[in-house]
């Protein structure tokens, strides 16, 4: 970084009147929003109904633990493509080599094709709840995930993603459909977990994996970058990197409370049923799924779906393209740029047809959540590596306590994501 670089990051870091920052922040905002939104994808849903049908409200409390960490996570990156101007695996490739990019990049796409899955299924059970058949669901989201990013302009794609984020705040009102008892949503933040119940601590390491993903760090750097923000927008970068992160657990919980309600309501003896088209629904929400609460579920299913479907297939592009030095911004017409946008527009083709003909998928999705810890990592690690390079970053580098706080939940996951990890395995064997 240049002299007057490191100047202008000075200014950026020191504090503006309450209308600048007002309007930095408006400027901002984007990048940060959309992926956090993008979380609470077809997967979380499921996962968080999960453990709001077979353990109450007692996963509130690890939601909203999760909300430092993943604020500390996405700050790294929209911090390092601030400072730097290069995605992920970009810097990547940069600073540790070709290998390590694929490895890396690798790591998350395999990840990926398990949440494509997720994401169609999530849509097609969305679509089938308000009387939509699965092949016109299908093609439907196939086309919007088309018209979202060709748009030839990225400040277009983000004005829809942002429209698209807002469906998924029917799962609130959902939560207050379902009536939940108050008192028994304070006693879900008690510290006192039953980590003793067979499957609780599966749930807490998926519920993990479910909210913090591989593909948000490549997206969340890459989008930035696209947006050409500076070190004068870090502090608004961050300002939107903790609302959108407290606004993602805010979902999840909502979710939890609504099948936990739900569950509670219909009875123990209410087991898992099988709705729409054969998909099964954790009880909770198969409780919900009739009349305007089923409406509320579609509407939020199909909108996680769609939006994540959209963000991570960009993800998963922008990190290719960044990684072969492939042109790759959406400001540029397919022509210009026709190895990003055929990674885009193919990579969920496969797991659209395999939506159509899947079934039960919730098992399958706690089990690639709690993977997913261990496939964050990878990526992780060099986020962290390079988030305190000084003579990468200059001012805006971590200071060295920041770092080993960093270091410090790196490996917390990575030992979280092991001892479950071996659960996993040995089921599958």
């Amino acid at each position: 970084m240049t002299i007057d670089g490191l100047r202008v990051a000075a200014r950026g870091l020191a504090p503006a009147w309450p209308g600048v920052r007002i309007r930095r922040f408006l400027r901002v905002i984007g990048p940060a929003w959309i992926v956090m939104l993008a979380d609470v994808d077809a997967a979380s849903v499921l996962t968080a109904a999960k453990a709001g049908s077979d353990f109450g409200y007692a996963m509130l409390l690890p939601i909203f633990a999760l909300i430092p960490v993943l604020y500390l996570v996405q700050e790294m990156a929209a911090r390092l493509a601030i400072g730097t101007g290069l995605g992920h695996a970009e810097l990547i490739r940069e600073h540790f080599g070709f290998r390590w990019g694929v490895v890396s990049v690798t790591s998350m796409v395999v990840v990926d094709l398990l949440a494509y899955v997720a994401e169609f299924a999530g849509i097609v059970l969305g679509a089938s709840l308000i009387g939509i058949p699965a092949a016109p669901a299908v093609l439907a989201a196939l086309v919007l995930h088309t018209v979202v990013v060709l748009t030839g302009s990225y400040r277009r794609f983000e004005v829809a993603a942002l429209v698209l984020s807002l469906a998924l705040f029917a799962f609130v009102v959902l939560a207050f459909a379902a009536g939940p008892d108050p008192r028994a949503v304070l006693g879900g933040l008690s510290p006192v977990q039953p980590f003793d119940r067979p499957g609780y601590l599966d749930l807490v390491v998926a519920t993990v994996g479910a909210v913090i993903m591989p593909w948000m760090l490549f997206y969340q750097q890459a989008a930035t970058v696209e947006k050409h923000l500076g070190p004068a927008d870090l502090r608004a970068a961050r300002w939107e990197t903790v609302i959108g992160a407290i606004a993602s657990e805010v979902l999840m919980a909502a979710i939890v409370i609504a099948a936990a309600a739900a569950a509670a309501a219909a009875g123990p003896g209410a087991a898992r049923e099988a709705v729409a088209g054969g998909l099964a629904l954790p009880a909770g929400l198969a409780a919900l799924a009739q009349g305007a609460p089923g409406v509320l579920i579609a509407v939020g299913m199909i909108g996680s779906g769609v939006l994540a479907a959209v963000v991570i297939s960009l993800s998963s592009a922008w990190a290719w393209a960044e990684l072969f030095h492939w042109p790759h911004s959406l400001n540029l017409s397919i022509r210009r740029a026709p190895g990003f946008y055929l990674l885009y527009l193919v990579e969920v083709v496969p797991a659209a047809i395999v939506a159509l003909v899947a079934q039960d998928l919730v098992s399958v999705v706690i089990d690639a959540m709690i993977l997913n810890v261990l496939a964050l990592v990878i990526p992780l690690t060099f986020l962290v590596r390079l988030s305190g390079d000084r003579a990468l970053l200059g001012p805006l580098a971590a200071s060295r306590r920041y770092s080993a706080v960093l270091w410090v939940m790196t490996a917390g996951l990575l030992a979280l994501g092991l001892s479950s990890a071996v659960g996993v395995l040995l089921r599958a064997a």
